[in-house]
This record gives structure tokens, sequence and C-alpha cells, in this order.
């Protein structure tokens, strides 16, 4: 039987700092991946798309298990690695090569280099996307008093990627291609991130019902909640 909880004050979470670890790798790792561009189902994607949903499946789980407020700072401190990732990349690239490595240095200039138009887009698209993500997530789980959980994780993503991927591909790309081609490539992975999270759930909410188990308490955000 799980303890029911309103408040962050009544109880001590014991696996939130290990999952808040992999989240935040788990953006580190979709930065990387980024730069790459891939071909599935003939849908021209940059690799980030393959990590990246998964952190807004681990959103949709910390939201669930530990609430907003607390989700809110594994938001934060992965938006932080993500800038220091940024910045200490740049400085990495300016700092003088190695004599030996010299030959290396325009390969590794073009893959780090960053586009600060597409960070700023990124870091913008996370913010919203996913604070919109655990806000419905933390409603949504109070109004249906815990109960379908799978309906939560869906509605929530359908929602929060939609703004994600509206503010990212905005601040990045518009005025860049076509409209037509603007449209499409944002309606193709908005629908990816959604398909992603349906193919997902017979995953992901067996792990958020043992998480709770192993914390052995049912969170509700009947609480001041705020962004910071």
């Amino acid at each position: 039987m799980l303890k029911t909880t309103t408040h962050d004050s009544e109880w001590q979470p014991k696996y939130f700092a290990s999952i808040t670890g992999i989240f935040c790798g788990l953006y580190i790792i979709t930065s990387v991946l980024v730069p790459k561009m891939i071909v599935i189902f003939g849908l021209i994607l940059p690799a980030g798309i393959i990590t990246f949903p998964l952190c807004c499946i681990i959103t949709d789980l910390l939201t669930e298990i530990y609430g907003f407020n607390r989700t809110r700072q594994a938001i934060w401190a992965a938006l932080t690695c993500t800038i220091l990732y940024a910045i200490f990349s740049q400085i990495a690239i300016i700092l003088p090569s190695a004599n030996f490595w010299e030959q290396n240095q325009s390969g590794f200039e073009a893959y780090f280099s960053t586009s600060w138009r597409i960070a700023a887009a990124g870091c913008l698209a996370w913010v919203v996307g996913e604070f919109t993500n655990s806000y419905i997530m933390s409603r949504l789980k109070i109004f249906q008093n815990a109960k379908h959980m799978s309906f939560r994780f869906i509605g929530s993503t359908i929602v929060g990627q939609f703004f994600d991927t509206t503010v990212f591909m905005t601040v990045a790309f518009a005025g860049t291609m076509p409209w037509d081609a603007f449209f499409i490539m944002a309606i193709t992975g908005w629908l990816f991130k959604v398909g992603y999270e349906i193919v997902a759930l017979p995953l992901s909410v067996p792990i958020a019902k043992w998480v709770k188990r192993k914390e052995g308490v049912e969170h509700f955000d009947k609480q001041e909640i705020s962004l910071i």
C-alpha cells in the first residue's frame, strides 16, 4: 500500500537523484547526436531524435512519481548541463591544437561548432516543452486521482512536444526554408516524438509503477508549484 502525499516536505525520495543523473546524461547525449542527420523511413531527421523522446518519457516519470517541483529541479539541471556542454565545447575549439592534432582540428570544429540560433532555439524549446509536459502531467494526475497513467503520458507528450517542436522550428528555421518544407519537418518531428511515447508505454508505465513501489509513495501536487 502506497503512502499518499500532497507536499514535498512529507517524504524524502530515494531514487530521485539517480533518475535525474540519467535524465541529464541523456540530454547531453542528445546534444552530441544532433549534428548527424539520419534517414528513417525516408524521412531526414537529426540523430538526436533517437534519444530525445527518452528525455520526455523521463520527464513524465519524474512528474508522475516526484511531482512538478522536484521535476523542475531536474529540468533546470539538464538545461544547465547542456549550456555548459555548449560553452566548454566552444572553448575546446578555440584553444590551440597540439602539433599532432592540427590535421583533425577542422573535423573537430565542423562537428562541435554551434549555430547559436539553433542552440538558443533548442534551449528555449526544451524549457517550454518540458515544463508544459510536466505541468499537464501534474494536473491530470490530480484530476484522474492517479488512474489512467497511460493517458497522462500520451496527453502531456502531445501538448508538450507540440510546443517544443513549434518553438524550436520557429526560432531555428523560420525564414530559412520554404514554408511547405518547414511545416512538413515540424509535423513529422512532432508525430515521431508522440509515436515514440506510445510505443514506449509498455516499458515506461511498468517502470513508473515499479519506482513508485520502491519509493512507497503516491504523490499528488496539492501544494504551490513554481518554475523556480
